[in-house]
Parts: structure tokens; sequence; C-alpha cells
């Protein structure tokens, strides 16, 4: 179970590597960020006995990253909770940044990336469950300035635990870079 969680992270890794020979650093230097998000959920899982359980949600969470124009990594925890189910997640998130020349101007950034991490989920009747979670995430950054951008994006995580079964988020978050 361990070794399918890594796989995201390990092609991600792979994928940075092969990107950072041909990076400029100097013309675009990384920044650090604090981000903070707001999201719908959509959560399905075991609820009591019901297999295949949908449900949704509104979630919150807040990240740590670095940004440097062309990719971000960054460490995310989130958090839904509505009257019948909840989930705490957190994970890795590497995105890169497509179609940076033609974008620029605008102050847009669309990008695609991989995520990985670990999810517990609770559910009524005692369900109680954590595991691994891996996916991908689209989304678009707008910098309103050096300092703040903004955040749109879909992310889909699938659980490795047996009462849960995926996650996918619509979010939007704002992000202050240092």
């Amino acid at each position: 179970m361990l070794k399918q969680a890594l796989i995201p992270l390990m092609v991600a890794g792979m994928a940075l590597g092969a990107q950072a020979g041909d990076y400029d650093m100097e013309a675009n230097p990384s920044k650090v960020f604090l981000g903070l998000e707001l999201s719908g959920a959509f959560v399905q899982g075991t609820h009591m006995a019901d297999q295949n359980y949908a449900t949704k949600g509104l979630g919150y969470g807040f990240r740590i990253g670095a940004d440097n124009r062309e990719w971000r990594t960054s460490i995310s925890v989130d958090k839904m909770n509505n009257s019948k189910v909840s989930y705490e997640r957190a994970e890795l998130l590497v995105n890169y940044m497509f179609l940076m020349p033609q974008m620029q101007d605008l102050g847009l950034r669309p990008y695609i990336g991989l995520n990985g991490g670990y999810a517990n989920y609770e559910a009524e009747g005692g369900i109680n469950e954590s595991g691994f979670t891996y996916g991908g995430q689209v989304g678009v950054v707008y910098d309103i300035n050096d300092q703040f951008d903004i955040d749109l994006s879909y992310q889909y995580s699938i659980s490795r635990a047996d009462a849960f079964d995926h996650v996918g988020n619509l979010a939007i978050g704002i992000n202050y870079k240092y």
C-alpha cells in the first residue's frame, strides 16, 4: 500500500529533476508562500450500512510552499465536516505552470499537478478509517501583485482506505508570498 501511495510523489520528483537543468533560477527566483483556501468537497465512501455513499460539504484548509513561477510545490492540510461525514487530509502537491509566455502579461498561470498524502475519514455508524491518498489537480493562479495571488483549482484524490473511496474539491485560495 505504501508503495502505491509513493508512486505519484516519485513521478513528481523525477519531473522536477528533469526540468531543473533547463530552469533559470536567477530570472525566476523562488518565493515561499502561505495560503488559505475554501472548497466545495464531494466525498464518496461508506456511511453506516450503505456502500458507495456520496456527500457534499464545505471544506477549508491552509498550505505552505514555494513557487518559482514555473513550478509550485506545497504541503496542504484541509478538512471537510458535515453532519454525517468528515475527513482531514495532509498532502504534498507539485504543480507545473504551463503556457507561461502566452499568459504572463495577463497575470494568469494555468497548472497541472500531482498530489499524495494521508487522510482520515469518519462517518456515522462508527466508521473511522485512515489511509494514503493520491491523485491530481488542475487550476489557474492569478497574480494580484508580487505578494498575493488567487488560486482556483479542482483536485481529485483516491484513497487506499477501505471505507473512504475518493474526494473531489473545487477550491479558491489566496496566497501570501514573501
